[in-house]
């Protein structure tokens, strides 16, 4: 379905933050006025440039007439109209389609989030590089029975997804630009269930995810009842399976990875000894530490070029990086030379043989987890730090007259 972009974006200098807040509208005539002045006051005493991105989901009322009136007066609001209701989710989607923020977050339009948490959520954003913020609402003034059947399904989500988040559906949300424009627009959810899936493409990417405590304050009555509720049952089991399968064939992709790579270190471990006995038995290094942490070198560097190719191209299935995995290996050699020749001279070259074995054994541990990482690192995948779900270390977020 198209969507119509409405008005120009403001050019910024590329050298200051850009922050992209996008406000998901059907039917928020009344509201949207307040809505944008609100984010707009928030954002004037930050340092950081702002654009503001209004996208009319299908409304029937004068959310289009609004929103255009708002973009003529503001040089920071954008808007974009989809001729039909096709949900939040998708509405969220298309905004971050367009967003061109280093930092990119959504609000709902009906403002019953603190505005004012959203300078502290794009600030943890900018500042990690590698983190998601969240609210999390840990006020609430909803009616009783809106906020037990919001906390229930928060609860029957987290249990099937196994998601280490307190609260999923909090409608406002901050993610690094790069994460939302290349992820969260390949999301399918078009409804409420698009918080859930944004939130695993989260997970699974490694992202940090730090949940900011705020109040909520009731301003309408929920618009998705109990049995609109109960219908996106069907579709959370969808996700749910796709999910734990996705995670289940990494277990398997990374069992097998293993069992590969101990074969080729059991070899690459014959081809080192082999070439050392080779060694010892020609050139004997009696009591001779520095010769036999020499002979072990020379083999250790033989089986390095065999290692290399066999990780490269089976274990691992894609070129490594050489000086990450010489590094690696250096520092095996270290290991290596250092235990082999410390246990030849205090007792003697009799037990070479066993002390190469030791050093074998003491340098497989550091490879062992050093190939992994040069592995992860070789790969040209997104690369965020992996972390976990984080408390944000600050009172909870009232909400504040801008």
């Amino acid at each position: 379905m198209q969507n119509y972009l409405i008005s120009a974006p403001t050019t910024y200098p590329e050298s200051d933050p850009l922050i992209s807040i996008i406000i998901p509208a059907h039917n928020e005539s009344g509201r949207l006025n307040y809505a944008v002045k609100s984010v707009l006051k928030t954002f004037e005493s930050t340092p950081w440039n702002l654009e503001i991105i209004i996208v009319d989901d299908g409304s029937t009322d004068h959310t289009y007439q609004e929103a255009f009136e708002l973009s003529s007066r503001y040089p920071a609001v954008n808007v974009i109209s989809s001729p039909d209701n096709r949900g939040k989710g998708y509405a969220i989607r298309t905004g971050f389609m367009h967003s061109r923020g280093d930092a990119v977050g959504f609000i709902d339009a009906d403002l019953e989030y603190p505005v004012n948490a959203l300078p502290i959520m794009a600030d943890l954003v900018l500042t990690s590089k590698s983190s998601c913020v969240i609210a999390s609402r840990v006020l609430d003034d909803r009616r009783r029975l809106e906020r037990m059947s919001s906390q229930m399904a928060h609860k029957i989500a987290s249990a099937m997804l196994r998601l280490p988040i307190k609260d999923t559906q909090a409608g406002m949300k901050m993610f690094p630009g790069d994460f939302a424009r290349s992820a969260l627009t390949g999301c399918q959810q078009d409804g409420w269930l698009y918080d859930i899936e944004a939130l695993l493409r989260a997970v699974e990417t490694k992202l940090t995810i730090i949940e900011v405590p705020v109040m909520q304050k009731s301003v309408r009555r929920r618009r998705a009842n109990l049995w609109t509720m109960a219908s996106c049952g069907p579709t959370l089991l969808a996700i749910a399976w796709n999910h734990w399968k996705s995670m289940f064939q990494r277990s398997s992709q990374e069992m097998r990875q293993m069992v590969r790579f101990g074969m080729v270190g059991i070899l690459n471990s014959v081809v080192d000894l082999l070439t050392y006995w080779t060694l010892i038995t020609l050139w004997n290094p009696h009591r001779n530490g520095y010769q036999a942490g020499f002979e072990s070198l020379v083999a250790w560097i033989v089986a390095s070029v065999v290692g290399y190719v066999l990780h490269s191209r089976y274990t691992f299935k894609k070129r490594l990086s050489h000086s990450g995995f010489y590094v690696v290996t250096g520092i095996g050699v270290a290991i290596q030379v250092l235990v082999a020749g410390f246990v030849t001279h205090w007792l003697g070259s009799s037990d070479a043989l066993a002390g190469k074995f030791l050093g074998i054994m003491t340098a497989s541990l550091v490879t062992y987890f050093g190939y992994r990482y040069v592995a992860k690192s070789t790969d040209n995948e997104t690369k965020f730090t992996i972390r976990t779900v984080q408390r944000a270390n600050i009172p909870t977020v009232v909400y504040q007259e801008p």
